[in-house]
C-alpha cells in the first residue's frame, strides 16, 4: 500500500530438511568460524560487491527448500523469495521476472548434478540472454542438507564433508560467475547468504554442533568473497531470535516473519537501496500536551517502502505505532500520566527494509 507522501508501507517454494543439527537455511550465506583461532560471526565483514550491477529483467532463486518457500503460509506471497522479488519490483516500479528453481532437499552436490538444478539455472541465463535480458540478481541457499547428512558423523566425516561443501560451492560458483559474465565483464549480481542455527548453543564449544555450522560457514565465506559475491548476514538476524522467527520448538524452519528477515538481509547487501525514508512529526506540535494520554501522529515514506517506525520518549521505547492507510499515518500514543512535569524529547525512527534511518526529535512539554 502507498502513504500519503507517495512511499508505501510494507507494514505487514520452500520445503527444507529436518535439520536436528544447528544449521538450518542459507540462500549463500556466511558465518565466520568460532572457536579456537577463530571469529565469532559478530565480527564478521559481510561483502557488498565492489559494484552492484543492478536489477535486471530477470530475478533468477536456486536452492533448497526455504528457497521454495517451506513453511510460510503462502509459499507464493510469504517465502523470502516473493518477497525479495516484491523489494526489486518496488525499487524499479515495473514487474521483474522471476524463475524459482530451487528444489527440496538440495545439496551442493545434487544441485551440481548432470540435468539438476545449476544446468536448468544454465540454460535460463543463456534464454534469457537471448531475449536480451540481464539476469540480475541471483540468489542461491544451498548446505543446510549437507550438514543434515553429517549430523550423527564422526569429526573426520565431517572435515571431509566440508572439503567437498567448499569444492562443490567453488565449482557453483564458478560457474553461475562465467555465465553471467559477457564480453570479459560481470553482468549481474549473484548473493547468499549466512546459514542460521535454530538449536542455538556456544559456537565457542571446540567441535559442538554450533561450532560446525559456523566452519561450514566460514567456508561459504572464503568462496564467496574470493568471487566478489555479497553475503547476507542471516545468521546474525536470526541469533538470539530464533523462537521468534522460526517454529521452533516444533520446526526449525522458519516462519513468516523469518522469510521476511531473510528478505530484508538479503535486500540489505545488495547495495540497491541506499535511500533513507523521509519523516514528518504531524502531532504533537510541540505545544504543552491538552491531555495526559497523547496522540502520535507520524508520517513516513520511501521509494521502496517503510519497514518500521518506533517512538522514544527520552530515548526509552513507547509502544509501537499501527499505520492507518485511511490516513496515511503512523499513529500511536504516550501516556504521560506518570511522566514528570516539564519537557521531555520526542523521537521517531523510520526505517527501511535496506536499513537506511531518518530520526526526528521533538520537545514535548507534560
Amino acid at each position: 500500500m502507498r502513504n500519503s507522501s507517495g512511499g508505501r508501507s510494507l507494514v505487514g517454494r520452500y520445503p527444507s530438511w529436518p535439520l536436528r543439527v544447528g544449521a538450518a537455511l542459507i540462500i549463500l550465506s556466511i558465518l565466520m568460524p568460532g572457536g579456537v583461532g577463530a571469529r565469532s560471526p559478530r565480527d564478521s565483514a559481510f561483502r557488498i560487491p565492489h559494484s552492484a550491477f543492478g536489477i535486471g529483467e530477470l530475478y533468477l532463486a536456486l536452492g533448497d527448500s526455504l528457497g521454495v518457500g517451506f513453511t510460510s503460509s503462502l509459499f507464493d506471497t510469504r517465502g523470502y523469495v516473493p518477497q525479495f522479488r516484491g523489494l526489486l519490483e518496488q525499487k524499479v516500479g515495473h514487474p521483474v521476472q522471476l524463475k524459482n528453481l530451487s528444489v527440496s532437499g538440495e545439496t551442493t552436490r545434487s544441485i551440481l548434478a548432470p540435468g539438476g538444478q545449476l544446468a536448468a539455472a544454465l540454460d535460463a541465463i543463456k534464454g534469457a540472454q537471448g531475449n536480451g535480458w540481464r539476469v540480475s540478481p541471483i540468489t542461491v541457499d544451498i548446505g543446510g542438507n549437507d550438514l543434515l547428512a553429517l549430523q550423527d558423523a564422526g569429526d573426520a566425516a565431517r572435515e571431509a564433508g566440508l572439503a567437498d561443501f567448499r569444492a562443490n560451492l567453488a565449482q557453483l560458483f564458478d560457474r553461475l560467475v562465467a555465465a553471467t559474465t559477457r564480453n570479459g565483464a560481470r553482468a549481474g549480481d549473484i548473493v547468499t547468504m549466512t546459514i542460521y542455527n535454530p538449536y542455538g548453543g556456544d559456537p565457542a564449544v571446540f567441535h559442538s554442533q554450533a561450532w560446525w555450522v559456523e566452519r561450514f560457514n566460514a567456508a561459504l565465506g572464503e568462496e564467496a568473497a574470493r568471487r566478489d559475491i555479497a553475503v547476507a548476514p542471516v545468521y546474525e538476524r536470526f541469533r538470539n531470535n530464533e523462537r521468534a522467527l522460526t517454529w521452533m520448538p516444533v520446526d526449525f524452519h522458519a516462519n513468516n516473519r523469518g522469510h521476511r528477515a531473510i528478505a530484508e538481509a538479503l535486500w540489505q547487501v545488495t547495495g540497491y537501496d541506499t535511500a533513507a525514508p523521509t519523516l514528518e512529526i504531524v502531532e504533537p506540535t510541540g505545544e504543552p500536551l491538552a491531555r495526559a494520554v497523547a496522540t502520535i501522529k507520524v508520517r513516513a515514506g520511501d521509494d521502496v517502502g517503510v519497514a518500521r517506525v518506533d517512538l522514544l520518549l527520552d530515548d526509552k521505547a513507547l509502544p509501537a505505532p499501527l499505520y492507518e492507510p485511511a490516513f496515511g499515518l503512523f499513529i500511536g500514543y504516550w501516556d504521560a500520566r506518570a511522566a514528570a512535569p516539564g519537557p521531555h524529547r520526542l523521537g521517531v525512527v523510520a526505517a527501511d527494509a535496506a536499513g537506511n534511518t531518518t530520526r526526528r526529535d521533538l520537545t514535548v512539554v507534560r
